[in-house]
C-alpha cells in the first residue's frame, strides 16, 4: 500500500491580444478544470504533463516553460489513491461479488476500515453546475479493495507550459472516456474560478505564472 503515485498538472499560458491567459477546460459533469492526470508506469513527469495536455486539450505543440513545484502528499489521513485499476468487492474477499465498474489508477477514495488484506472504501462522483457546485451524484461506490491496489501517498507536480499555436478562444474534443471536453482561454486576472480542490493548485502557483 506504500507505493507512491505521481500526478502532474499543466498550467498552459499564452498572451492573447496583450492579455495573459490560462487554458482551462469544461468537463461535462465535473466543472471547470486544469489539465492534469496520473504518471504512467515507466513515464517521466515531463512526458506525462505533455501527454495529459494533449489528451485533455488536443494541443500538441506545447513547451514546458518551467517547473512550479509540487505537493508532497495531497492525501488526507482517511484517504488513499488507487495504485492499480481495481475491482471493488461487496465483501473483503476475491470470491465476493464485484461491482461492474472498476476504479481506475489515480482515483482518490475515502477509507473507513481495514480487514486483513482489504480496505473498506467509498467513492462518490458528482455532477457540477456552472458555478462549480455539486448538483447531483453520478454514482456512489462503497466496498472492499485489496490493499495491494491502494497507496497512501499521492505526489503532485506542477508545470507551466506555453504554446505558439494559434487557436480559437474555445473548442471541443472527445475524451478517452467519451466525454466532450471544451478547452477555452480565460484571463489570469482576476483569478479564474475552477472546481475544488483544483482551486488550491491555482492558488499555489498563481504568483509564479502571472508574469511570463
Amino acid at each position: 500500500m506504500n507505493k507512491p503515485i505521481e500526478k502532474v498538472t499543466a498550467f498552459i499560458t499564452q498572451v492573447r491580444n496583450g492579455v495573459n491567459m490560462l487554458l482551462v477546460f469544461k468537463h461535462p459533469t465535473a466543472g471547470i478544470q486544469i489539465p492534469a492526470g496520473t504518471v504512467e508506469e515507466g513515464e517521466d513527469i515531463e512526458t506525462a504533463v505533455i501527454r495529459e495536455t494533449y489528451e485533455e486539450t488536443g494541443l500538441q505543440n506545447v513547451k514546458i516553460q518551467k517547473y512550479l513545484g509540487c505537493f508532497e502528499n495531497e492525501l488526507e489521513n482517511n484517504q488513499r489513491i488507487i495504485a492499480e485499476t481495481t475491482q471493488v468487492y461487496i465483501q473483503p474477499n476475491l470470491s465476493a461479488i464485484p461491482y461492474k465498474l472498476k476504479l481506475p489508477k489515480g482515483l482518490t477514495v475515502d477509507c473507513h476500515s481495514t480487514q486483513e488484506d482489504f480496505t473498506h472504501i467509498s467513492y462518490i462522483e458528482y455532477e457540477y453546475d456552472k458555478f462549480h457546485k455539486p448538483v447531483c451524484i453520478d454514482y456512489n461506490i462503497t466496498g472492499w479493495i485489496p490493499n495491494e491496489n491502494l497507496s497512501a501517498k499521492k505526489k503532485r507536480h506542477f508545470f507551466q507550459l506555453t504554446t505558439q499555436k494559434e487557436t480559437e478562444d474555445m473548442w471541443e474534443l472527445k475524451s478517452d472516456r467519451g466525454h466532450i471536453f471544451q478547452p477555452f482561454w480565460t484571463p489570469l486576472s482576476p483569478k479564474p474560478e475552477i472546481v475544488s480542490p483544483q482551486n488550491r493548485w491555482l492558488d499555489f502557483v498563481y504568483e509564479k505564472i502571472l508574469v511570463e
